[in-house]
């Protein structure tokens, strides 16, 4: 049995079959899609370098997410379902109502977060061990001097790529360390 993203996401991609598989790669370059993903990069690449592809640059939980909607748009809806089931069991995903107010709660404030900001190393800490941001992101927000800068870059750049998944452990985070703050936006 598969416990972490990485083997969900190249077990549901080995579940492809070649056409599909082509199929996958190929919306991983669609413009519309804003992935941002040159099709030289993609272009001959194996499950294995696809997955490696997508949380490298993504990060896990927020390749879980693209896997996802790149199933359904190829209409892989069995393969689809089979992913979001075993990440759901092991707990690696975030579903319900409580989970998209809280995403839209940061997407709400973000601006009040951001002018607020204190204590935000201890917020890049948690993320990173979390996975939700990497060490390069790690290492380039912390460059920052000012913490509102560095809450703004957290936001707007660092967690657009893990999608609410991201925003959802920020959250969290920020009600575990600034609940006084977080309670004061209105958050519950």
């Amino acid at each position: 049995m598969s416990s972490s993203i990485r083997d969900l996401l190249l077990e549901a991609l080995e579940d492809l079959d070649s056409q599909q598989f082509k199929a996958f790669t190929w919306k991983l370059t669609d413009s519309e899609l804003d992935l941002r993903i040159p099709r030289g990069v993609v272009e001959g690449r194996d499950r294995v370098d696809i997955v490696n592809l997508l949380i490298g640059r993504f990060t896990e939980n927020r390749a879980l997410e693209i896997t996802l909607q790149l199933l359904k748009i190829i209409r892989a809806n069995q393969v689809a379902e089979d992913l979001e089931t075993g990440a759901r069991v092991r707990g690696l995903c975030a579903a319900g109502g409580d989970a998209l107010k809280k995403a839209a709660f940061i997407d709400d404030k973000w601006a009040e977060l951001v002018q607020r900001a204190t204590g935000v190393e201890a917020v890049l800490d948690v993320l990173l061990s979390r996975r939700m941001i990497n060490d390069e992101q790690y290492s380039e927000i912390c460059s920052e001097r000012i913490a509102q800068r560095m809450m703004q870059r957290l936001i707007r750049e660092a967690l657009r790529a893990s999608g609410d998944s991201g925003k959802i452990v920020l959250y969290d985070v920020l009600m575990a360390l600034q609940p006084y703050m977080m309670k004061d936006l209105g958050a519950s």
